[in-house]
């Protein structure tokens, strides 16, 4: 009897510690997941965020130009804003991430105008007598980087296979048969192109203009023309001569926001096809989904996911096959901005320190020019929730997170924490 009670404690010290090492090794898989999405999450924002402004402007309304009513960018709310490096709307998605109200969390919005693909503005040859088509300089090495020869301009795919280049401007009918020669135009230079883009026209007087891309010409003389709407007052004081000597930029709106995957108002039908994946009807509603526990989501832990997609610049929609998701499971995403409120004032601040924090929505999208720094807070979850922590007793409501009221214990959750200067609209105010 000795023997077998000494044989018992071991073998029940062996397992309680075989199992906890095997909780143990569970958790730290979760936390190197959660950290490793945070950071690939942080790496995308720090690169888009640091690039605002990049051969734009941070206010469009405050360049000199001579357009009467300069190009504006349609905002959530309604109405139009300026072409300006941000947009933000504080707690757009906080619905839709905590759907029942359970947490303290935020869900922010951020808009972002960059080039995306250019590393250089390009050379403008020509403009046409009537301002509506501009041919550019083929003579230089940022329009040989751009529509390189050799390279591949596709895919240019056809019948229902997916294509990257869509638009009004038809890449692929107009340089899909000429990729092997110089005159193809490489990827990057098909992307920054795509109808719905930005391009800001800057002359060498000093005129910004700010055009959406409206059109390619016909390939005549192995130049690329393009179309835009409305037309440059060429031959004017503002545009003298055929605006040569003028600089290009094509701008790209990227916004990030925090989605519902299986929400189709929000994401593309074909964004996340779940049922093609599993091969299984998604409808709650499906026998298969008969629940033990009345009233239980079929969805135990439902997944909220960071998604970074391209906007059309004239509607404000979401281009095709722009989305991409940047990280999943996410429990909060908050956007602040460290501004310069004296930014183009006339008198200087006599303050030794006249940046100020912000989290206003109009202030913002209203002088995006002021913004200096963009902080951000992203928060990773556990996809399922531990029964063994209590979120009702939570001290701090940030290191957990309620998936499911109706059952026991809540969600690990980590954060990351980033300030990213924003040197591209600081430069523009020295």
């Amino acid at each position: 009897m000795v023997a077998m009670v000494i044989g018992l404690t071991a073998i029940t010290s062996v397992y309680s510690l075989g199992a906890a090492m095997s909780r143990q090794f569970y958790e730290e898989q979760r936390i190197a997941t959660s950290q490793g999405t945070s950071r690939v999450a942080i790496m995308e924002l720090r690169r888009d965020v640091s690039r605002a402004g990049l051969f734009g402007s941070p206010n469009g309304d405050l360049e000199p130009t001579c357009d009467s009513t300069p190009m504006t960018l349609p905002m959530l709310s309604g109405g139009n804003g300026p072409v300006g490096a941000f947009q933000y709307y504080a707690d757009e998605d906080q619905s839709v991430l905590d759907p029942q109200g359970n947490n303290n969390v935020v869900a922010d919005r951020l808009r972002i105008l960059t080039s995306l693909y250019m590393t250089d503005q390009l050379l403008v040859h020509s403009a046409s007598i009537d301002g509506a088509t501009i041919v550019l300089q083929s003579g230089n090495q940022a329009y040989r980087r751009t529509f390189s020869w050799g390279q591949t301009a596709g895919p240019f795919t056809s019948g229902s296979a997916p294509k990257y280049l869509e638009g009004d401007l038809d890449w692929k009918s107009a340089w899909g048969g000429e990729t092997a020669s110089w005159k193809g135009i490489a990827q990057k230079g098909a992307r920054a192109f795509q109808t719905g883009s930005v391009l800001h026209i800057e002359t060498d007087h000093g005129r910004h203009f700010f055009r959406s891309v409206f059109g390619k010409d016909g390939n005549t003389q192995d130049e690329v023309r393009l179309r835009i709407n409305p037309a440059l007052p060429v031959g004017t004081a503002c545009l003298p001569g055929a605006a040569e000597g003028a600089t290009i930029a094509p701008l790209q709106w990227v916004e990030y926001a925090v989605v519902d995957p299986f929400d189709e108002n929000e994401v593309s039908a074909d964004f996340m096809d779940f049922e093609g994946m599993f091969y299984i009807d998604l409808d709650p509603t499906n026998p298969a989904y008969e629940l033990k526990d009345a009233g239980a989501s079929p969805f135990e832990a439902p997944n909220r996911v960071l998604v970074r997609r391209l906007l059309d610049s004239t509607t404000g929609n979401p281009r095709l096959n722009s989305t991409q998701v940047v990280a999943e499971f996410v429990s909060n995403f908050q956007v602040s901005f460290l501004l310069d409120t004296m930014s183009g004032t006339a008198a200087p601040s006599l303050s030794p320190n006249p940046l100020t924090g912000s989290t206003d929505q109009s202030t913002i999208n209203g002088n995006p020019e002021q913004v200096r720094t963009v902080i951000i807070d992203l928060g990773i979850r556990n996809p399922i929730e531990d029964p063994t922590i209590d979120f009702a007793s939570n001290t701090n409501a940030e290191t957990r997170f309620e998936v499911n009221d109706a059952q026991a214990g809540s969600a690990r959750v980590r954060h990351m924490h980033i300030e990213i200067p924003v040197m591209n609209v600081a430069r523009k105010n020295l």
